[in-house]
């Protein structure tokens, strides 16, 4: 594990691309899986800036989507669409997606059936070269939620936790998700190499914990510590 500590959002935000986009010139085939929401953004816009950087031969992998959403645009793979691939250039048939045809599941068996499709996509082209991961406030990666027992290993359906439910993300939803798609501990183990940025209000007390190196999953983002290649970049 390698810890990088930054001041402020900003140098988390240079800190992160910096890294990335090390590996993106040492491998523009890369794949890529991306974590949506506000702590990985940042990072997003230096990639879209940076000068001389060849992003369009990235493959990108969705990390998690919303089950049930009633506007697109809430969708993690809408928040992709926007802030990576059309910035970055890449072509859609390089981003594999839970719902390929950029429709959204609104069932959960829409949704099963989106992860075991997913899990193929995985197991035909991976591993994954980068994993980008954020943790949720209760401690989650993508939608692995703490729970008693770990769940299975592969991509599945997880049912969302009530502070995962009112994400700003879907704030506007009048009823929020119940359910979500999530990439599984067998892929995220996998990939060669994980990016994990933790900052945020309401995490400091988690990643206080975290940082016990306790593996647990009451905790899922512990299972990182299992990792041999993590780089850690935070500014809590």
């Amino acid at each position: 594990m390698t810890i990088n500590q930054c001041k402020d959002y900003q140098e988390l935000s240079k800190t992160a691309a910096d890294w990335l986009i090390g590996r993106i010139r040492k491998n523009p085939l890369s794949k890529i899986s991306i974590a949506t929401g506000n702590s990985a953004l940042g990072m997003y816009s230096y990639i879209t800036k940076a000068q001389n950087l060849h992003t369009k031969s990235l493959s990108l992998f969705q990390l998690d989507e919303w089950v049930g959403l009633s506007e697109y645009h809430h969708s993690c793979m809408s928040y992709i669409e926007k802030e990576v691939r059309i910035p970055w250039g890449i072509a859609v048939e390089r981003a594999h997606y839970f719902s390929p045809d950029l429709t959204l599941p609104d069932s959960k068996m829409q949704a099963e059936e989106a992860a075991c499709a997913m899990q193929k996509e995985l197991e035909m082209k991976g591993p994954l070269d980068i994993l980008i991961l954020g943790m949720g406030k209760n401690g989650h990666l993508g939608f692995i939620e703490p729970a008693e027992n770990w769940p299975p290993d592969e991509c599945y359906v997880s049912k969302l936790a009530q502070s995962t439910q009112k994400h700003k993300m879907i704030s506007s939803e009048k009823t929020p998700p119940e359910y979500g798609i999530t990439m599984g501990i067998k892929s995220i183990l996998q990939a060669k190499e994980i990016l994990f940025i933790v900052t945020g209000t309401g995490k400091t007390a988690t990643y206080s914990e975290w940082l016990k190196k306790v593996i647990t999953p009451n905790l899922p983002a512990s299972i990182l510590w299992k990792h041999p290649k993590v780089s850690l970049v935070t500014d809590l």
